[in-house]
């Protein structure tokens, strides 16, 4: 059997990129199984971005938006019951009077930070099962990938194309896309506290639900997974502790390494052969935009969704299934191709 899509990875982005091309022979590995790692980990809460409206926010805000409305299509419950953003500190409290002149979500004043009904979460572990329902997974780790009349991966599984959804881990090189994977912990309490509704400030804080409060927070930039620790969960209940007081008993914690972008955006596309096209247009490392780049037929990407992985990620999956299938535009601060003309500049100053 010859497949059409084969999709290395099956967190977040893996299900989502596989769900969109759910219409043609995909199969989709992972050596982990499926929303393993950072997405098993991830506290999937769907919150607004407050700042500047600036293309990111905009960016993060209509995923956002998107993502509600997929989510209740696909049967998925989301807790949309609001979130209160809340100032980290005294230098936030200003920052936040300047971000409330561009704001485009409705939102309220509320307790010196913006409460939008735009907020809420979801399961992780439910959601990967859902897009990925009826789709062939198999959890393997891929060792060899070669290239004849199709790709030959392990020596044994044919497919036309190859979508990257692996997150900080490679499993081919990829010259001019480099991923900062930031470790993250969530715990989730015990307690018979109630909150209002879902809360952030210094760490994510969700509503009750079935007696169990979900807390999650980035930690720290490393190049090494770990497991959660005793540590970080008091760093995670003393910064909870910032915003309500929570009382219970650590029902179970998970951690994991989330992928970023250098410029947060989500990175899709197609691969570039970056050696080919340097070598025809060498003044691009002068700064020069070639005119035209290379690709290497049939592997596209999906990754550096960083911690808002839930949010963004169903969003511009469709985005790179439009892509593939019909040939539509990525839009520029989304496509790869944005990550080689920055990568090629840097090299011409190193030599």
């Amino acid at each position: 059997m010859v497949y059409d899509f084969v999709v290395i990875g099956a967190g977040i982005a893996g299900s989502s990129i596989a769900y969109f091309l759910k219409d043609k022979k995909v199969l989709v590995v992972d050596k982990a199984g499926i929303c393993n790692k950072a997405s098993n980990a991830a506290g999937a809460f769907l919150y607004p971005k407050v700042g500047f409206n600036t293309k990111y926010t905009k960016f993060v805000n209509e995923a956002l938006l998107y993502s509600f409305e997929f989510y209740k299509k696909l049967g998925i419950n989301t807790h949309k019951d609001g979130v209160l953003i809340l100032p980290r500190d005294e230098k936030d409290i200003e920052k936040f009077k300047e971000y409330e002149k561009t704001f485009i979500l409705d939102y309220q004043n509320k307790d010196d930070g913006f409460f939008f009904k735009d907020g809420g979460f979801v399961d992780s572990e439910e959601v990967c099962y859902k897009l990925l329902e009826n789709i062939e997974f198999k959890q393997i780790e891929i060792s060899k990938i070669e290239k004849k009349e199709y790709f030959i991966l392990n020596g044994k599984i044919q497919t036309k194309n190859i979508i990257l959804a692996t997150a900080w881990e490679n499993v081919i090189e990829i010259p001019y896309i480099k991923i900062r994977p930031v470790w993250g912990q969530r715990i989730e309490i015990k307690t018979q506290i109630k909150p209002e509704y879902n809360y952030h400030k210094n760490c994510s804080i969700s509503k009750n639900i079935n007696g169990i409060v979900k807390i999650g927070a980035t930690h720290e930039r490393r190049w090494s997974d770990k497991l959660p620790d005793e540590e970080n969960n008091k760093i995670l209940l003393q910064k909870a502790n910032e915003i309500i007081n929570i009382d219970g008993n650590i029902y179970s914690m998970k951690a994991g390494m989330r992928a970023g972008s250098i410029d947060y955006f989500p990175i899709i596309g197609k691969i570039i052969d970056s050696d080919k096209t340097l070598e025809k247009y060498p003044e691009t490392k002068k700064g020069r935009i070639p005119k035209e780049v290379f690709y290497k037929e049939g592997i596209y990407i999906i990754n550096g969704g960083g911690g808002r992985g839930f949010s963004n990620y169903v969003y511009v999956a469709k985005k790179l299934s439009e892509y593939i299938l019909n040939d539509q535009k990525i839009e520029d601060f989304l496509d790869s191709k944005r990550l080689f003309i920055k990568w090629a500049r840097k090299l011409d100053k190193k030599s």
